[in-house]
């Protein structure tokens, strides 16, 4: 008996297998694409699904561990959210990426807002 491709296991939890995960990515590359070609913003959550659906299983989404050893998702943002904390310009928030632990998510650097605020901190503190 082979498994749906699509399961739904709780209100906001889906299993997909096998075309559907591919289907998805295709959908999610069309919106990425249309997006940038039409000069809009990428979404924070949009290019970290992209990530998580990459070719191959790759993935760049980092798993921290609290102290009840559970698995945490770091919480993302772009750069221009990064900006605004900071109080830089976008193109400042990218030459910071790199040195605050960002990633490339898509083509879209994405960093950790923790790290972004630790910096931040850290910056009015000196």
């Amino acid at each position: 008996m082979s498994r749906p491709l699509v399961q739904r296991l709780a209100p906001d939890v889906v299993l997909l297998t096998g075309p559907a995960v591919e289907a998805v990515r295709f959908a999610v590359a069309v919106a990425l694409a249309a997006r940038r070609r039409n000069g809009l913003p990428v979404p924070a959550h949009l290019a970290v699904i992209a990530a998580e659906l990459a070719a191959g299983g790759q993935t760049d989404a980092k798993v921290l561990v609290n102290s009840n050893t559970r698995p945490q998702a770091t919480r993302w943002i772009t750069t221009e959210e990064a900006a605004k904390m900071l109080g830089c310009s976008n193109r400042q928030a990218r030459r910071k990426a790199p040195a605050l632990g960002g990633q490339l998510h898509a083509g879209r650097w994405m960093l950790d807002h923790q790290a972004v605020t630790e910096h931040l901190e850290g910056r009015k503190a000196a």
